[in-house]
């Protein structure tokens, strides 16, 4: 009998669903069931942040009707993952990591360092009361034309961007559950910002594909780059 699968598709903290709209039309279109949780909100009441997180996008994942989560995390989102995973029962849960942060191999970290320890002081000096700016000011301002050279889908991304609380980036994620060591992990490489993070995947016996490109990557290729995802949720 063939596996049912629901692919869902969380985005980076600070971003929004958009970035996923295209891959999940694609995934749509060849018949698969896929869900794209809305972040937003989620820094709304004060730390901790990360349970609420959780907590709305797991609020948005369909239950039943699957026997198999393809949990698809982009960026920001991986440090997230295996509570992610964790929270969605009854069902076996396959990760892909789409350009993302990767948890560590034990213990907790912040979310920042999850991705890049050199990261958060460039962050500190970025904030202002408080608040980083939204994720396209941290770059010069021709950075998102070459990361998404349409101007229709960079407008869809730039106009769901927020400001976040720098105590968001600062935050120590929760000692990782029990059941990550039951998931099945998997590597998308999209930019040569995560090729260290794709050879510790690697490392750790994860399959890795690379596809070449930038950070939004899914926005300019969806059709490749669900057809990847695909591919690794089959090893």
């Amino acid at each position: 009998m063939e596996v049912a699968d629901l692919f869902v598709l969380v985005h980076a903290p600070v971003l929004g669903p958009a970035s996923w709209a295209f891959v999940a039309n694609e995934l749509a279109g060849s018949g698969r069931r896929v869900a794209v949780p809305s972040l937003a909100g989620f820094t709304d009441a004060g730390p901790p942040f990360t349970p609420r997180l959780v907590r709305i996008a797991l609020e948005q994942v369909p239950a039943g009707a699957a026997d198999r989560v393809v949990l698809v995390v982009h960026s920001g989102a991986g440090a997230f993952a295996p509570h992610l995973a964790d929270g969605i029962t009854g069902r076996r849960v396959i990760v892909v990591f789409a350009d993302a942060a990767i948890p560590p191999r034990s213990g907790s970290a912040e979310i920042v360092t999850a991705t890049d320890s050199s990261f958060l002081p460039y962050l500190r000096e970025l904030a202002v009361g408080g608040m980083v700016p939204p994720w396209p000011r941290w770059w010069p301002d021709d950075a998102m034309a070459e990361l998404v050279p349409d101007a229709q889908a960079r407008r869809l991304v730039l106009d769901e961007a927020r400001s976040l609380p720098l105590a968001h980036f600062e935050e120590v994620l929760p000692p990782l559950p029990a059941s990550w060591r039951a998931c099945h992990p998997g590597y998308l490489r999209f930019s040569q910002a995560y090729a260290e993070l794709a050879r510790e995947a690697a490392d750790r016996g994860w399959p890795v594909r690379d596809l070449p490109g930038e950070h939004l990557h899914m926005l300019v290729s969806p059709g490749e780059v669900a057809a990847a995802i695909v591919s690794l949720a089959s090893e």
